[in-house]
């Protein structure tokens, strides 16, 4: 009797692991994807690819597409797709996202052209949005509302393969530049380490959601030059943050012509970055990552270069701080949207509306009550562990606004923030 008893406990303990097990996995594989794939505006017209249904699915591209859902897992007969199907297909897809874009006032001579003059792929200057920070810094929040913006595509991390390393000057400055520069003129040539490491770490590509799901179904085009050069060039936006490059280093990217980029430097207090970086398995041990000394040195070059930056150009570089965007992100949107040249649109209010309220996810999930997002760090950290970064950082502290805490009392109601000033 005790053994049918002990049977039955097992059984019941395993079949309990196992619906464990089945409900962790399928929560963790729904939000694998801190960005969505965004809805269309609805139109009356349903524009879509002769016998694109075999590959893609046969909704339609109006509002009852589910457009922030990947696509079904490839089959047999994708192996008959070419690349040039894909493109023409992803053409058609940008033109209905960009059916309602409010396109700039005084940049455009007629509605006819609007779009083919912003494409490269018919000789058109893209809008190029570029974010500078550093490791947890609000750099995925603020990338995912610019990639939320219609007909963008999203370089996310392009020197990922450099390591947890910050790039300050020589051997790395100029194969970084070199990188950056081919990638924002969707040029995939001689980029071999870059397309390599993409291939063995998904997350490079998955977070241009535009990009993955034609990855997804289609592997053997993702890695490859000669389909992610011409699918690049056939959207209208590009947005790029870059975490591993400090603020003078992005000078030759402001000067040259042909790339017409604007550059926000993203600022965020050393005590919220310091303690969100203990949560991330690939910091702690890493100098430039999680020694104070090392951060907030780089936060005081960077004011250093800011000011100077802001000088040479002022119309095409800014400074936000994560906290400011994080209080009022609606005010602070808008204000980063215009400084790039673009409209304050649907799809990022959208956005918005649904990543600001709640915490929802793990530690890099953009789902945030953003009130709270940037000071955390005041109850997750000891005021010892406070103030040896506040010892470290003194000037960068001071240069960036952000005021010391003086006790454990101190903390319970604390607002870090001064006025700064980089002009």
């Amino acid at each position: 009797m005790s053994r049918r008893i002990n049977l039955i406990g097992v059984c019941a303990i395993s079949g309990l692991c196992i619906l464990l097990l089945f409900a962790s996995h399928r929560f963790t594989s729904s939000n694998s994807y801190t960005t969505e794939y965004f809805k269309p505006r609805e139109r009356n017209a349903n524009l879509r690819l002769l016998n694109a249904h075999k590959f893609y699915g046969a909704k339609t591209f109006s509002g009852s597409s589910t457009y922030d859902t990947y696509p079904p897992i490839p089959t047999p007969q994708n192996s008959t797709v070419t690349i040039e199907d894909v493109l023409n297909y992803q053409r058609s897809r940008i033109a209905d996202e960009m059916a309602e874009f409010e396109y700039p006032n005084g940049l455009y001579n007629s509605d006819a052209s609007k779009l083919s003059d912003l494409t490269p792929e018919t000789g058109g200057q893209p809008m190029r949005s570029i974010i500078i920070t550093t490791w947890r810094s609000g750099s995925t929040f603020l990338g995912d509302i610019l990639n939320a913006m219609p007909g963008n595509y999203y370089h996310y991390e392009p020197l990922l393969d450099f390591d947890i390393v910050q790039i300050r000057g020589p051997p790395n400055d100029r194969i970084a530049i070199h990188n950056l520069k081919h990638l924002l003129k969707c040029d995939y040539t001689e980029m071999e380490s870059y397309l390599d490491f993409g291939r063995t770490h998904n997350y490079l590509f998955s977070h241009n959601t535009r990009l993955w799901r034609h990855c997804r179904l289609f592997p053997h085009f993702c890695y490859e030059p000669k389909f992610l050069g011409p699918f690049c060039k056939l959207f209208p936006l590009q947005s790029m943050k870059v975490v591993r490059l400090r603020a003078s280093l992005v000078q030759p990217l402001l000067e040259d012509e042909s790339l017409n980029v604007r550059v926000i430097l993203l600022i965020r207090d050393p005590r919220g970055s310091l303690q969100s970086r203990k949560h991330r398995v690939w910091c702690p041990g890493q100098p430039d990552c999680d020694h104070p000394p090392t951060v907030c040195n780089d936060m005081q070059l960077d004011y250093e270069a800011a000011i100077e930056l802001t000088k040479l150009f002022p119309t095409r570089f800014r400074v936000i701080r994560y906290e400011d965007l994080s209080l009022n992100p609606y005010k602070m949107t808008k204000e980063i949207l215009k400084f790039y040249g673009l409209p304050f649109d649907p799809a990022v209010e959208s956005f918005l509306d649904t990543h600001t309220k709640l915490d929802i996810g793990g530690v890099s999930s953009t789902f945030r009550d953003s009130k709270s997002a940037p000071f955390h760090w005041t109850k997750d950290l000891t005021f010892e562990e406070v103030k040896v970064i506040q010892d470290s950082c003194v000037t960068a502290m001071k240069s960036w606004g952000y005021r010391n805490a003086t006790s454990e009392q101190d903390l319970l109601n604390f607002n870090p923030l001064l006025p700064y000033s980089v002009s």
